[in-house]
């Protein structure tokens, strides 16, 4: 049955990645992803708060605070990455700028790409990373269906508008049966580490601190940030942490964590958000 349910936990995993992107890709246009481009200093502000101060503030922690193994490499691994592809949903929900949300989604996620390979085996010395192994599955997890999304969109708008909402239907449904994997697998692990919920919350907090000092003076452009710096990128995450750390579960469970603890709160602040007209 465990054998079972771990291929469920992966699948389901991999459901969520590629459909999340498929998702976005059939709503997106190729000018919504190169306006954020185009307006430097938010970009450079956006690329030093997640990919720099984000990664100094979770190294911080997890060495001032004890932790076990697992959750120190899930929140590093986290920390690292960038572009979450739950931001617009949160961003649309305080009735923001869902378009400048998209296009930093997106920007964010390129340069995780990058970013990645290249700072894992960095930050986590005698850890034997292939870098190319962590690009390539992201590039065709995440990269590939965003584009391949991207091209139906622009080809296609009518067919991209009518498959959108089962990819949406489809993307949900592997949410859902990858949390019912995870607490079939890891429940007793969950359950031994409740103590670590204040970590994870302080590092959200902090996170989405950062992104929103970061995003200047516009208001539409503070909640963007502080979205996309607290809620990082769980899944590219829980991606790295079960391809390459499979003896450390809590290495990919933290993420997930950050994740659902992260919309516990980010959603009632959209809603007081909106309510309040603070995007005006």
């Amino acid at each position: 049955m465990k054998e079972i349910f771990e291929i469920v936990f992966n699948l389901s995993m991999l459901g969520f990645v590629s459909g999340s992107m498929l998702t976005l890709g059939l709503g997106l246009t190729v000018a919504q992803i190169i306006a954020p481009v185009k307006k430097i200093r938010i970009v450079i502000r956006a690329l030093i708060a997640n990919f720099i101060i984000v990664p100094l503030f979770a190294l911080g922690i997890v060495s001032w605070l004890p932790v076990s193994e697992g959750v120190r490499i899930g929140i590093i691994v986290l920390s690292l990455g960038g572009g979450a592809p739950f931001i617009p949903m949160i961003v649309a929900t305080a009735k923001g700028n869902v378009a400048g949300a998209v296009g930093l989604m997106v920007l964010l996620l390129i340069v995780t790409l990058v970013f990645i390979p290249i700072a894992v085996p960095l930050v986590l010395p005698g850890v034997s990373v292939s870098a190319w192994i962590i690009a390539r599955s992201l590039i065709s997890i995440m990269l590939v269906p965003l584009l391949l999304a991207l091209f139906i969109r622009a080809r296609f708008s009518t067919f991209a508008r009518r498959i959108q909402p089962f990819v949406a239907r489809f993307t949900n449904i592997s949410i859902l049966i990858l949390i019912i994997a995870v607490l079939f697998l890891y429940i007793e692990t969950i359950m031994e580490s409740v103590d670590i919920l204040p970590v994870i919350i302080l590092f959200f907090l902090g996170a989405m601190f950062i992104g929103y000092l970061s995003g200047g003076k516009r208001r539409d452009i503070r909640v963007i940030f502080s979205v996309a710096a607290g809620l990082r990128n769980p899944p590219v995450a829980i991606l790295v942490a079960t391809q390459n750390f499979s003896t450390e579960p809590m290495a990919a469970i933290v993420p997930l964590l950050v994740a659902i603890v992260g919309i516990l709160i980010l959603l009632p602040l959209a809603i007081i958000t909106r309510n309040y007209g603070i995007n005006r």
